[in-house]
């Protein structure tokens, strides 16, 4: 992933981190379980070999559909985002911080976290808010439209309507309508790697402090849906 990243010219801020110079001193990494655990989907790649000679001899018969196209519309002027909230971490931080808000804008392909403290309203909406005035901020995104779990509380979506939002439930046990839910799986894997490059001493107390450096490296090694040749950072 990081040579990738180097390739696309993602780090070009880094004297001397090309993609050359990586290959050559390319470090002895401690291996985790970053996308290890995940299970791969069954038959996307067949084993079957083709009988080519038997094809040719066959004519397509007229009005029969061999092939399909599909088409899909997109619109323009809707601004997605997505949002979900992780399980527990296994300690609670300084600040009593426990649980993590991930937030994906679609457009940039740009994944962003917030630490809660629970998962009540209240904490929710803080940490929602915390995001949205970090992204307005930037002069660039403007969400107008939020995609979230259909269990979210009455608070919460009020705060989301209130910045002028479109609230969007997702259909209950269908959580893969959710991009965010495949975000989470991604950041996580990233935070993962980040904790196993710690300090032996570093005060697992403190975990919620590199949420900012997470987010960071992790969105300079993805790239952007609507400008592909940038980082999603």
């Amino acid at each position: 992933t990081l040579l990738t990243a180097a390739k696309n010219g993602n780090l070009i801020t880094f004297p001397g981190l090309t993609h050359e110079n990586i290959n050559k001193h390319f470090p002895e990494s401690d291996e985790t379980q970053k996308g290890h655990m995940r299970q791969s989907r069954q038959g996307v790649r067949s084993t079957k070999v083709p009988d080519e000679d038997a094809m040719l001899g066959v004519k397509p018969a007229p009005g029969v559909k061999h092939k399909d196209v599909y088409l899909r519309v997109f619109d323009a002027t809707k601004k997605s985002m997505y949002t979900d909230q992780s399980g527990p971490f296994p300690i609670k931080s300084r600040r009593k911080h426990q649980y993590i808000m991930i937030a994906v804008e679609l457009d940039g392909n740009y994944i962003d976290a917030e630490p809660l403290k629970t998962r009540k309203a209240k904490d929710l909406t803080e940490a929602y808010q915390q995001i949205y005035k970090r992204w307005k901020a930037t002069g660039v995104v403007c969400p107008n439209w939020h995609v979230l779990d259909n269990e979210a509380p009455e608070e919460f979506k009020q705060a989301i309507r209130e910045n002028n939002c479109r609230v969007e439930l997702t259909p209950a046990d269908m959580h893969r309508r959710n991009v965010a839910e495949k975000a989470m799986q991604t950041f996580k894997g990233h935070f993962k790697s980040v904790l196993a490059g710690v300090s032996d001493d570093f005060p697992m107390r403190e975990w919620d402090e590199l949420l900012p450096q997470t987010v960071l490296t992790l969105n300079l090694l993805r790239q952007s849906h609507v400008a592909p040749n940038i980082s999603a950072y």
